[in-house]
């Protein structure tokens, strides 16, 4: 790497010392940490800042670098990476990598219409859709995806991986607001109140014919020993603040968990088919874009419930959706699930609700106004643009510009 404000010239070079295409250098910039703040390909001009760096690139070819020494950075080096994986590529185009494990395909997130979409696509009676265009209110939640914004962590492939001395967890953000009531302390403590109240409710503790499904207890279990064993758990501040230092017990037991869920699920497709999953994750998201207005009705008519000291409205949000799991159960039932039990179907939820709050510890993504800094997503189309960049060529060379030099491209 050269020094700062030094200039290298290669223009004596007699080939190409650089090849490569559209797509791979969209994400290739990107995944080190730097953002697009002029990408025209059609015009040939580029311009990336970001993590010390900056990258100018004319087409033909004029590619300029400009250095400027760590010390001079902002934020920690660490906290600038991405997990390692090949499919995390595809959040810095809006694109959310489904889990393959559940067979769940990819969803097109990176605008409001691919939301629309998508949305449209897992309940096509469009209710859900006009939904979360009316809780985008300009003046208080221009960008809001309320309860949408569980398909990153229920549908979201395990991008980190398992590699257990890894303590990456930091991922792009591929929509306009992706955290949500499983990644907030309130989702996670409210879930832990109303679990316990479901485990001996009358259903269950009046007939001794009809016993607690074993996952809900497996699911307890292991959310008391998260709590019990990490604060970071329902810490979402703790857990926020650690970013790519998390600590790695947590993390691997946090993933081990995911996977036991994950196994359940498979264990279930083994009879049902890898459609259940995907009815059951679009039962709970067409109720869950409902969260939002209506706890806040409830705040204002005095209707609200335990909140332990926390948001009110967050933790208001997740008492509905164990209010949900009635209208979940019958919107499955109405997809011809019949002959699946309605304890069946309520442990499912559990389960997966659970397998969400365990994707988000593993992960993290900006969350309020950081997301305003994030590198604003490229358009999908150019995931899979293979169209080939290549040179400088003998009549063009590489630079290193001094620190401060005008950095417009026009």
């Amino acid at each position: 790497m050269p020094a700062a404000n030094t200039a290298v010239n290669f223009t004596e070079k007699k080939a190409p010392f650089y090849a490569t295409n559209l797509g791979e250098l969209a994400a290739g910039v990107l995944r080190h940490g730097m953002t697009w703040t002029i990408f025209r390909p059609e015009e040939g001009v580029f311009l990336a800042q970001g993590n010390g760096h900056t990258l100018r690139l004319k087409l033909p070819p004029v590619y300029t670098f400009e250095y400027i020494p760590q010390a001079s950075i902002k934020n920690s080096v660490s906290n600038s990476l991405y997990v390692e994986n090949p499919m995390v590529d595809k959040l810095f185009f809006g694109i959310l990598p489904g889990d393959p494990q559940l067979e769940l395909p990819d969803y097109n997130m990176g605008t409001i219409a691919d939301v629309y979409r998508t949305m449209y696509r897992l309940d096509p009676s469009g209710i859900a859709v006009k939904k979360i265009r009316d809780n985008r209110h300009p003046s208080f939640a221009p960008t809001s995806l309320f309860g949408f914004s569980d398909i990153i962590p229920l549908a979201g492939a395990m991008l980190r991986g398992y590699n257990p001395a890894s303590t990456l967890a930091r991922l792009p953000i591929p929509a306009e607001h992706t955290t949500g009531l499983l990644s907030h302390t309130e989702g996670f403590v409210i879930f832990r109140h109303r679990l316990d109240d479901f485990i001996v409710s009358p259903q269950y503790t009046v007939s001794p014919a009809r016993p607690v499904p074993a996952m809900v207890l497996a699911v307890r279990d292991m959310y008391y020993e998260m709590m019990d064993s990490f604060p970071e758990w329902e810490d979402e501040v703790l857990a926020n603040k650690q970013i790519n230092n998390r600590a790695a017990d947590f993390l691997n037991r946090s993933l081990e968990h995911w996977v036991t869920c994950t196994e359940y699920f498979k264990r279930v497709h083994a009879t049902t088919g890898p459609a259940f999953y995907r009815d059951l994750m679009a039962s709970h998201l067409k109720n869950a874009v409902n969260w939002w207005h209506q706890a806040w009705t409830r705040i204002r008519c005095d209707q609200e419930r335990e909140h332990f000291g926390l948001r009110s409205y967050l933790a208001e949000g997740m008492h509905l959706y164990w209010d949900y799991l009635d209208n979940v159960i019958e919107d499955m039932e109405s997809k011809g699930w019949m002959e699946i039990s309605r304890e069946t179907l309520s442990e499912a939820w559990v389960v997966m609700i659970f397998r969400g709050f365990c994707w988000w510890r593993c992960h993290w993504m900006m969350d309020g106004d950081e997301m305003c800094e994030a590198p604003p997503r490229l358009p999908k189309e150019y995931y899979k643009d293979r169209s080939p960049i290549n040179g400088p060529d003998v009549e063009s060379g590489f630079v290193v510009i001094p620190s401060g030099e005008d950095e417009t491209v026009s």
